[in-house]
């Protein structure tokens, strides 16, 4: 008698303070099926036990990757556990879903992609803005031709004042790998990249600035708060980008922009720029509707599918971020290296 077919997957959440959402967006998946979790913090643990009734609750997140019944994991830690604990998971026969950024650095992501490789698993990112209705929207008027080529993009997110947890392991560079940079740039630059038809990065000129070293009074905080960039795509487009945790500006935005030979659009407000009939056109969507990224992780893992947001767009997107990071060091444009 044949085999039936597998329907739900077995999920576990690995950090519990943006792992929460992990564990929510799990929960209403009807492919998903959570059965544990994993803490250091004893009080966020107990607490997500009981308020979710989760039957698996563990301290060290070795005891989770040992459930044989568990399939595949997030990892919702911070950025410098990304790598190891992602690789653990991997290694232990586990499909993984890490938050963003993927690790430190590109050489990190790299390693963590080869694992996923030579464990036959998927190793998804878990960049979440692709997923959203309006992305999805302006992705698919893209792909069917509607904007032409699309040759510029802009897209930044400032904030006028709000540096998250100065002197914890945000502002700490061997902690997190950098400031906004990495920490609000990798969303924009990656859905905005998205949104092009992701193109292939192959050169960035940056700058990442501390302009307010007063936040070290709260330790360490050897990060930038403040950087730009310019970065060549293969196809010949460019993106401008600005991120900042502290910026004297009006107040905190974000936006991001695509231009095309027949179309632009904006996402803040969302909006498409076109000419119909000779007349120039504002199309404002409507009745707009997203993925749930938890329910099409499980998709992947049940139909061996290859994630919206894979493992290598995680590591091309790590490479942009050295990039811009080396630029702002050597002060000149830097070409990024493909194998």
């Amino acid at each position: 008698m044949p085999k039936k077919k597998k329907t739900t997957v077995n999920f576990g959440v690995i950090g519990l303070g943006m792992g929460r959402y992990h564990l929510e967006g799990y929960l209403k998946a009807p492919n998903c099926n959570l059965i544990g979790i994993a803490d250091i913090d004893e009080n966020r643990l107990n607490d997500c036990k009981n308020r979710y009734g989760i039957e698996n609750a563990f301290k060290d997140y070795h005891d989770l990757l040992a459930l044989k019944e568990l399939d595949a994991v997030s990892v919702a830690l911070p950025n410098y556990l990304h790598k190891p604990v992602s690789i653990d998971a991997l290694n232990a026969g586990k499909h993984v879903m890490v938050e963003k950024p993927m690790a430190l650095n590109a050489a990190e992501g790299q390693e963590m992609l080869e694992t996923a490789k030579k464990q036959g698993l998927i190793l998804m990112l878990h960049f979440n803005n692709r997923y959203r209705g309006d992305i999805q929207m302006i992705k698919k008027f893209v792909d069917a031709g509607e904007f032409g080529d699309i040759y510029y993009a802009k897209t930044g997110w400032v904030r006028r004042r709000g540096v998250p947890g100065a002197g914890s392991w945000f502002s700490n560079k061997k902690l997190s790998g950098g400031g906004p940079l990495i920490d609000l740039g990798v969303h924009v630059i990656d859905m905005t990249m998205y949104m092009m038809g992701c193109p292939k990065p192959v050169a960035v000129s940056g700058c990442a600035v501390q302009a307010f070293p007063e936040y070290s009074k709260y330790g360490t905080f050897d990060v930038e708060d403040f950087a730009s960039a310019y970065i060549r795509f293969e196809n010949g487009a460019t993106m401008a980008v600005e991120v900042s945790w502290a910026q004297n500006c009006p107040s905190e935005k974000q936006f991001s922009e695509i231009y095309g030979t027949k179309a632009g659009a904006s996402l803040s407000p969302l909006v498409i720029w076109t000419e119909q009939n000779g007349i120039l056109t504002d199309i404002e969507p409507k009745s707009l509707r997203g993925i749930s990224q938890f329910e099409h992780f499980a998709d992947c893992i049940l139909n061996k599918k290859t994630p919206i947001s894979s493992a290598q767009d995680g590591v091309t997107m790590m490479k942009i971020l050295d990039a811009i990071y080396a630029s702002s060091e050597l002060k000149r444009e830097v070409v990024i290296k493909w194998e």
